[in-house]
C-alpha cells in the first residue's frame, strides 16, 4: 500500500490566512443555507483529531510505510466521533444536511447519531459483519479485529434460521470489490447533489472521488476542505485549507447551529435502532459470489 503515498511536494500543507479563512466561512454558509439537496463527502482527514491517522498526510499509514515505518491505524483503543462528525450530525438533524457519503470504515459517523439510512459507508463499517448468503448485517460493540485474509471470515455464523452462512468483515480494501448497493445509494443522491463538500479526503480514490463532481454542468457547487492540494482544486467553486474541525467549528457558529457533545449512544444494545441499521444500512447484494476475493 506504501506505493499510494504521495511525494515530498503532494504532502505539502497549506493554510489560508484568518482573514481569508473568515470569508471563506461566510461564503460556505450561504451555500449551506439556500442548497435544496446538500451532500457531504468524507475522508480520513476528518478522524484525525480522534487518533485516528490519515493515509496519505504527512503523518499518514501510506506515507510512515513508503519511508519504512509501519504505524498502528489508530492511537487510541475507542475512538469517539469528532467536532467534524458531531457537526455533521447536526446540520443533517436541522435538515441542512440531506445524506453523507464516506470513505471512512471507523464507524464514528453512526456513532455520532447519522442515521443508517442516510449515509453511504462505501468502503464499509469496522463494527459490522455480514452474511454473504443472506444478507444480513450485524453490528457489533467493538471493532471487528479477527478476519482470514482474502475471503474476511470473521469465523461467526449466521443466526438467520435455516441460513447458517459465514460472516465476513465489512471492511473494502485495495483491490477488492465495492458493495454495490451501497455505492448505487451514493451514486442516485450524488445525482440529485445541488452542493457537495469534502472534507479530509485527497479525493485520489475510485469511485468515490467522482462522486462530489457528477453534478457541476447542471451548476451543482463544490466545496473542498483539505490541507493538501487535490485532482478537483480547479473544478471547485470554494476551496478551503484548513483544518476540518475549524471549518466546522466557525461554520455552526455562522449558521447559528450548537454542536452537540458526543454521548455513546450503545446503539448494539439499542433494538429500535438495530432494526432500522438492518433495513437501511445500504451494503453487498446477497449471494453474490462478487464478495470481496473469495467464495462464498
Amino acid at each position: 500500500m506504501a506505493c499510494t503515498a504521495f511525494n515530498d511536494d503532494e504532502i505539502t500543507e497549506y493554510f489560508d490566512a484568518p482573514d481569508e479563512l473568515d470569508q471563506k466561512i461566510k461564503t460556505l454558509a450561504q451555500f449551506i443555507r439556500v442548497a435544496k439537496h446538500f451532500v457531504v463527502y468524507t475522508g480520513a482527514g476528518i478522524s484525525t483529531s480522534a487518533g485516528i491517522n490519515d493515509f496519505r498526510g504527512p503523518s499518514g499509514v501510506w506515507t510512515a510505510r513508503a519511508r519504512g515505518i509501519v504505524l498502528p491505524s489508530r492511537t487510541v483503543p475507542n475512538p469517539e466521533p469528532t467536532l467534524t462528525h458531531m457537526a455533521c450530525a447536526e446540520l443533517m438533524r436541522k435538515n441542512y444536511l440531506k445524506f453523507l457519503i464516506s470513505q471512512n470504515c471507523d464507524g464514528l459517523h453512526l456513532k455520532s447519531s447519522i442515521s443508517p439510512n442516510k449515509i453511504a459507508e462505501l468502503h464499509g463499517n469496522s463494527n459490522c459483519e455480514a452474511c454473504a448468503k443472506c444478507g444480513k448485517i450485524y453490528y457489533r460493540e467493538s471493532h471487528i479485529r479477527q478476519c482470514e485474509n482474502k475471503t474476511w471470515l470473521t469465523g461467526n455464523i449466521c443466526t438467520i434460521s435455516n441460513c447458517n452462512g459465514r460472516l465476513r468483515c465489512t471492511t473494502v480494501s485495495f483491490s477488492q470489490s465495492m458493495p454495490d448497493i451501497c455505492l448505487d445509494k451514493a451514486t442516485k443522491e450524488s445525482q440529485l447533489c445541488d452542493l457537495s463538500l469534502c472534507m479530509g479526503t485527497s479525493m485520489r480514490v475510485s469511485p468515490a472521488r467522482d462522486l462530489p463532481s457528477m453534478n457541476l454542468e447542471s451548476g451543482q457547487k463544490m466545496v473542498i476542505i483539505n490541507l493538501q492540494k487535490t485532482p478537483y482544486d480547479d473544478l471547485c467553486e470554494l476551496r478551503i485549507f484548513a483544518q476540518c474541525d475549524d471549518v466546522m467549528s466557525m461554520l455552526m457558529k455562522e449558521l447559528d447551529l450548537t454542536i452537540s457533545p458526543y454521548i455513546d449512544l450503545k446503539l448494539w444494545l439499542n433494538e429500535q435502532w438495530l432494526a432500522d441499521f438492518e433495513q437501511n444500512w445500504a451494503f453487498r447484494t446477497a449471494g453474490n459470489t462478487g464478495w470481496f476475493s473469495g467464495d462464498i
